[in-house]
């Protein structure tokens, strides 16, 4: 089970709450997406949520915005820094699944290639 960010102003009660399950089984998932939108009024960075949640991310929604609305665009379409949050990823103990969550899906091959290029894809 993971529980989402979704109206999550701060990654500190996300991560109690799924603390407070004291199970291995419950997890925290990070949409980039929202995370960026709340970003954008006043909440901390997306790579921050990352180094928060640390053991406890157990799933990631990539997916790219304005910060205006949940636009589910392809990567590197909108004005998250990546960079950073791939940064933050990496230092984790374990890496957490990964999914692209797209508006239109003809556009992962795009999405893909822009990792790639970046050196951001392994």
């Amino acid at each position: 089970l993971v529980i989402e960010n979704i109206f999550d102003h701060h990654p500190l009660m996300l991560t109690a709450l799924v603390r407070s399950f004291e199970s291995e089984y419950v997890r925290q998932s990070l949409d980039t997406g929202h995370a960026y939108i709340n970003y954008t009024q006043g909440a901390p960075a997306v790579d921050y949520w990352v180094k928060t949640a640390g053991e406890l991310l157990g799933h990631v929604h990539l997916q790219d915005t304005d910060g205006y609305s949940d636009r589910h665009w392809t990567i590197g379409d909108g004005k998250i820094d990546w960079r950073c949050l791939f940064a933050a990823l990496a230092e984790l103990p374990q890496q957490p699944r990964l999914v692209l969550e797209l508006a239109d899906n003809t556009d992962i091959p795009r999405a893909m290639r822009w990792f790639s290029e970046r050196g951001l894809a392994r």
